[in-house]
């Protein structure tokens, strides 16, 4: 956590001529106030100061009820529409096979036609002859006529089953939008019940309760704060006159002092952009105030043992030659 006002502060002193003794600081880690998204009364914060929990833990939960009465809704929504597509879909397929029966059908009827127009043909030209009767004349005639009007039928109902197809296209069509906007429903009501929990963004520690149960919360207000142990380093709060030849990248070797007299390796991750609070005000006597920039070392391979707020000597590579003492800010 950052802490802004220290009890100890490192004033970096020049020493030239012997081995550059440490820089002096303290371990931190990222802190994270975790805030609900939605609006609502909580109704249960499972974690306590000091509990360890892990990325996705439950840190608290609000008042589901409408939200799940939410989701319930959409989950019946849904499933009326895949059922309307279901139906759409037979419908479909039923329309099909009527097409292709027509069209086998009117084909069937039209050699039937081809038959008797023979058949009359052949019946006018033995009528001319007199070798037959007016009455087979007529006969031949009456089915000539009739197979035209199936032909013409069948045709009809070719025609209707052929508008059948696409009109049952569109109807499936229709209904699978109605899924698809059933289940864009669904999914955005589940996001608002999974948003009546608030979760740890990452494996920490519990640093407080921000919000109890009862209270309630809205959008960006804190819940519960969690402290990340899994990234710790040590914040050096460097004079700028010992400022110059600190670069990123640099390595660095941390002691713990809490931990014994054992070193562990290190890498500066962050060199300030500009300077801090003053380590020496002296305008009054016509000197300028000395500021300071804050560094950051992170540990390669942090040791389980670690708790922030612990001092740790650090010794940069490449840094300027500097002799790390305990003072205060004067006011």
């Amino acid at each position: 956590m950052h802490k802004l006002a220290l009890p100890l502060l490192a004033t970096l002193v020049a020493c030239h001529g012997r081995e550059q003794p440490p820089f002096a600081g303290f371990v931190n880690e990222p802190v994270s106030p975790v805030a609900a998204q939605i609006s609502g009364q909580i109704v249960a914060v499972p974690v306590r100061e000091g509990d360890r929990v892990v990325k996705g833990e439950l840190l608290a939960r609000l008042d589901s009820g409408e939200a799940e009465a939410n989701v319930a809704q959409a989950e019946a929504n849904l499933d009326r529409a895949q059922h309307s597509l279901d139906q759409a879909r037979a419908n479909f397929h039923v329309a099909l096979p009527g097409v292709t029966g027509a069209t086998a059908d009117v084909a069937k009827a039209r050699a039937a036609l081809e038959e008797t127009r023979l058949d009359y043909d052949r019946a006018k030209r033995l009528f001319a002859t007199k070798a037959i009767a007016a009455s087979d004349l007529d006969s031949a005639r009456a089915k000539y006529q009739e197979a035209e009007a199936t032909v013409d039928s069948l045709l009809a109902s070719k025609a209707q089953a052929q508008h059948r197809v696409p009109a049952a296209s569109a109807v499936v069509k229709d209904a699978q939008a109605a899924v698809a906007a059933a289940r864009a429903v669904l999914d955005l009501a589940r996001v608002h019940l999974e948003q009546t929990h608030v979760r740890a963004p990452f494996d920490g520690m519990v640093v407080s309760r921000d919000l109890e149960p009862g209270q309630w919360t809205a959008p960006g207000t804190p819940v519960v704060t969690v402290e990340e142990t899994g990234r710790p380093w040590v914040r050096l709060d460097v004079a700028e006159t010992l400022f110059r030849g600190l670069v990123i990248g640099a390595p660095a070797s941390i002691h713990v002092v809490a931990l014994g007299p054992q070193t562990f390796p290190g890498r500066v991750t962050q060199v300030g952009a500009e300077g801090d609070f003053a380590l020496d005000q002296d305008v009054k006597r016509g000197r300028p105030d000395i500021r300071t920039f804050l560094v950051r070392v992170a540990f390669d391979a942090p040791p389980p043992e670690l708790r922030p707020g612990m001092t740790a000597d650090v010794r940069v590579t490449g840094g300027a030659p500097a002799r790390a003492r305990v003072a205060s800010t004067r006011p």
